[in-house]
């Protein structure tokens, strides 16, 4: 096996100042003697204002990002009350239907009023010479007695 003793060929540089192409490895041209290096280095004032415009970019797309995420979840929060209050209804009517068929349609759910009872009204009489009256009788009222409630045994 050989072993290889091939030096790398220098770097092709152009120069800024004269545009030759040349092969030298050094910092100067050897045509004009001007330096390789541009005076367009990374100034560390450019390479912060870089960082601070892509950080307010990221802030941006978050911001926007945000907003676009609330309003979907505003919509989602608004379609769920929606149909909650619509089943809430239905429900609501279910029981109301129920509640009207456990009612019979004859009216026994409904509370009685009492009647009037017929009064007499008194007519007038012409006549100036009193007529014999009806004693009256002595009324008899009802009492009410206390009544036995039926009792059940429990037994085990």
């Amino acid at each position: 096996m050989e072993a290889s003793t091939a030096v790398a060929p220098p770097p092709q540089r152009v120069c800024p100042n004269c545009a030759r192409i040349s092969y030298a490895a050094g910092p100067r041209c050897p045509y004009c003697t001007a330096r390789f290096s541009s005076g367009r280095r990374v100034s560390p004032g450019m390479l912060a204002a870089a960082v601070a415009v892509v950080l307010v970019g990221v802030l941006v797309m978050f911001f926007i990002a945000g907003r676009i995420l609330e309003h979907r979840v505003d919509d989602r929060i608004e379609e769920v009350n929606k149909d909650f209050d619509a089943s809430l209804n239905r429900f609501r009517e279910d029981v109301k239907k129920e509640l009207d068929a456990r009612i019979p349609a004859t009216g026994a759910g409904t509370v009685p009023t009492p009647t009037p009872l017929p009064t007499d009204t008194p007519t007038p009489t012409t006549d100036t010479t009193p007529s014999p009256t009806a004693t009256p009788s002595p009324t008899t009222t009802a009492e009410a007695s206390p009544t036995e409630t039926p009792t059940t045994e429990i037994r085990p």
